[in-house]
């Protein structure tokens, strides 16, 4: 007969997942030792063996769960039927809003994911596609007459390159929250990357407006 799971069984899981991640982002993958994470969990190797099988195991529930967190962000923002104009800084401030305490899993989808099995690489790689497929799309229904076919991923990854290498420098507890440079993209993008009409947030106009005037 199997042995029942303990109640907090799942929680447990979980708080081991983060905090192996955690250590992912500070070791690096290849160094870490599955003795090394359970000693970063605060646990037995064989109570962390109870919980995952391997260190391969737990790399990719990491990041297969952060990728999945992302896409499912970004597909709820959208499917709240917003206008195009609305919808893009909503994706920018959902984003920016996970990143605040992502640093770890951030850091172990740019350096780690390499290692993962070809099966499980390519279903995060999956994941992380479509998040930029679905940002591309609003970013070509915000400005359709600004950017070429062949022009609108290098923009997409243009503005993603505002947000996503903020784990290296921006802090929860810095001068800036992630709020309010979430805010500061959408007001330099509204600016200059969009369809060159007037800033939302600050009333600033375009330079095609200033042209007119």
């Amino acid at each position: 007969m199997a042995r029942p799971k303990a109640v907090d069984y799942d929680a447990q899981r979980d708080r081991i997942l983060a905090l192996a991640t955690a250590a992912f982002a500070e070791i690096g993958y290849p160094s870490a030792s599955m003795a090394q994470l359970a000693q970063a969990c605060g646990t037995s190797k064989a109570r962390l063996y109870h919980y995952f099988p391997s260190k391969e195991s737990l790399l990719f529930e990491s990041l297969d769960r952060y990728t999945r967190r992302l896409l499912e962000l970004v597909e709820g923002v959208r499917a709240r039927g917003l206008a195009p104009r609305e919808e893009l800084p909503e994706l920018v401030r959902a984003l920016m809003a996970e990143y605040r305490d992502s640093r770890e899993r951030h850091v172990a989808l740019l350096n780690d994911v390499k290692f993962l099995a070809p099966e499980q690489r390519e279903r995060v790689r999956a994941q992380q596609r479509a998040v930029v497929d679905a940002v591309a799309d609003t970013l070509q229904r915000v400005a359709p007459d600004r950017f070429s076919p062949a022009e609108r991923k290098p923009a997409t990854m243009a503005l993603f390159g505002m947000i996503n290498f903020t784990f290296a420098w921006l802090r929860p507890d810095g001068p800036m929250s992630h709020e309010r440079y979430a805010e500061l993209v959408v007001e330099l993008w509204e600016r200059g990357g969009g369809a060159g009409s007037p800033a939302v947030h600050t009333g600033v106009p375009s330079a095609d407006a200033v042209g007119r005037a």
